[in-house]
Protein backbone atom coordinates (compact mmCIF):
# COMPACT_ATOMS: atom_id res chain seq x y z
CA UNK A 1 0.00 0.00 0.00
CA UNK A 2 1.39 3.40 -0.90
CA UNK A 3 1.01 6.66 0.99
CA UNK A 4 -1.93 7.74 -1.18
CA UNK A 5 -3.87 4.61 -0.24
CA UNK A 6 -3.00 5.06 3.42
CA UNK A 7 -4.17 8.69 3.39
CA UNK A 8 -7.41 7.83 1.59
CA UNK A 9 -8.10 5.03 4.09
CA UNK A 10 -7.43 7.39 7.00
CA UNK A 11 -9.66 10.17 5.62
CA UNK A 12 -12.55 7.84 4.77
CA UNK A 13 -12.30 6.16 8.17
CA UNK A 14 -12.21 9.52 9.94
CA UNK A 15 -15.31 10.74 8.07
CA UNK A 16 -17.22 7.53 8.85
CA UNK A 17 -16.10 7.65 12.49
CA UNK A 18 -17.21 11.29 12.82
CA UNK A 19 -20.56 10.43 11.29
CA UNK A 20 -21.11 7.56 13.71
CA UNK A 21 -19.66 9.29 16.77
CA UNK A 22 -22.95 10.85 17.90
CA UNK A 23 -25.17 7.86 17.18
CA UNK A 24 -23.00 4.78 17.78
CA UNK A 25 -19.75 5.83 19.48
CA UNK A 26 -18.61 2.22 19.93
CA UNK A 27 -18.58 1.66 16.17
CA UNK A 28 -16.80 4.95 15.61
CA UNK A 29 -14.00 3.84 17.92
CA UNK A 30 -13.92 0.41 16.29
CA UNK A 31 -13.56 1.95 12.82
CA UNK A 32 -10.79 4.24 14.01
CA UNK A 33 -8.92 1.39 15.67
CA UNK A 34 -9.33 -0.86 12.64
CA UNK A 35 -8.04 1.80 10.27
CA UNK A 36 -5.11 2.42 12.61
CA UNK A 37 -4.21 -1.26 12.67
CA UNK A 38 -4.43 -1.49 8.88
CA UNK A 39 -2.14 1.53 8.49
CA UNK A 40 0.27 0.11 11.08
CA UNK A 41 0.42 -3.25 9.29
CA UNK A 42 0.93 -1.52 5.93
CA UNK A 43 3.86 0.41 7.37
CA UNK A 44 5.31 -2.71 9.01
CA UNK A 45 5.25 -4.51 5.65
CA UNK A 46 7.50 -1.79 4.19
CA UNK A 47 9.95 -1.83 7.12
CA UNK A 48 12.18 -4.76 6.10
CA UNK A 49 13.42 -2.99 2.97
CA UNK A 50 14.12 0.16 4.98
CA UNK A 51 15.96 -1.72 7.72
CA UNK A 52 18.04 -3.59 5.13
CA UNK A 53 19.07 -0.31 3.51
CA UNK A 54 19.93 1.29 6.86
CA UNK A 55 21.87 -1.83 7.86
CA UNK A 56 23.83 -1.64 4.60
CA UNK A 57 24.64 2.02 5.21
CA UNK A 58 25.74 1.28 8.77
CA UNK A 59 27.98 -1.54 7.50
CA UNK A 60 29.52 0.74 4.87
CA UNK A 61 30.15 3.40 7.50
CA UNK A 62 31.84 0.74 9.66
CA UNK A 63 29.71 1.55 12.68
CA UNK A 64 29.53 -0.95 15.53
CA UNK A 65 26.62 -3.36 14.95
CA UNK A 66 25.61 -2.91 18.58
CA UNK A 67 24.86 0.73 17.81
CA UNK A 68 22.58 -0.18 14.91
CA UNK A 69 20.79 -2.69 17.14
CA UNK A 70 20.09 0.06 19.66
CA UNK A 71 18.90 2.33 16.85
CA UNK A 72 16.46 -0.26 15.48
CA UNK A 73 15.14 -1.16 18.93
CA UNK A 74 14.62 2.51 19.78
CA UNK A 75 12.77 3.23 16.56
CA UNK A 76 10.57 0.18 17.12
CA UNK A 77 9.81 1.27 20.67
CA UNK A 78 8.94 4.76 19.38
CA UNK A 79 6.52 3.41 16.77
CA UNK A 80 4.79 1.00 19.12
CA UNK A 81 4.46 3.41 22.03
CA UNK A 82 3.23 6.27 19.80
CA UNK A 83 0.70 3.98 18.11
CA UNK A 84 -0.55 2.77 21.50
CA UNK A 85 -0.70 6.29 22.89
CA UNK A 86 -2.71 7.46 19.89
CA UNK A 87 -5.19 4.62 20.39
CA UNK A 88 -5.57 5.65 24.02
CA UNK A 89 -6.19 9.26 22.94
CA UNK A 90 -8.80 8.12 20.42
CA UNK A 91 -10.55 6.24 23.22
CA UNK A 92 -10.55 9.42 25.33
CA UNK A 93 -7.91 8.16 27.76
CA UNK A 94 -5.46 11.07 27.60
CA UNK A 95 -3.92 10.32 30.98
CA UNK A 96 -3.22 6.72 30.01
CA UNK A 97 -1.81 7.97 26.71
CA UNK A 98 0.71 10.10 28.57
CA UNK A 99 1.75 7.12 30.69
CA UNK A 100 2.31 5.00 27.58
CA UNK A 101 4.49 7.74 26.06
CA UNK A 102 6.47 8.01 29.31
CA UNK A 103 6.94 4.23 29.41
CA UNK A 104 8.22 4.33 25.83
CA UNK A 105 10.74 7.05 26.66
CA UNK A 106 11.99 5.21 29.72
CA UNK A 107 12.29 1.97 27.74
CA UNK A 108 14.36 3.77 25.09
CA UNK A 109 16.58 5.18 27.81
CA UNK A 110 17.09 1.70 29.27
CA UNK A 111 17.80 0.33 25.79
CA UNK A 112 20.39 3.07 25.18
CA UNK A 113 22.23 2.62 28.52
CA UNK A 114 25.06 0.53 26.99
CA UNK A 115 25.64 3.26 24.42
CA UNK A 116 25.60 5.97 27.09
CA UNK A 117 28.07 3.94 29.16
CA UNK A 118 30.35 3.58 26.13
CA UNK A 119 30.26 7.34 25.48
CA UNK A 120 31.07 8.10 29.11
CA UNK A 121 33.94 5.60 29.15
CA UNK A 122 35.36 7.13 25.96
CA UNK A 123 35.07 10.62 27.43
CA UNK A 124 36.79 9.48 30.64
CA UNK A 125 39.62 7.88 28.64
CA UNK A 126 40.08 11.04 26.61
CA UNK A 127 40.20 13.16 29.75
CA UNK A 128 42.72 10.79 31.30
CA UNK A 129 40.55 9.77 34.22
Amino acid sequence: MNITGICILAIVSAVIALTLKNTIPQYALLITLSAGVIVFVAVCVALPSVTEKIDTLITLAEVNSRHSEILFKSVGICFISQFSADICKDAGEHTLSGKVELAGKITILICALPLIEEVLNTASALLGA
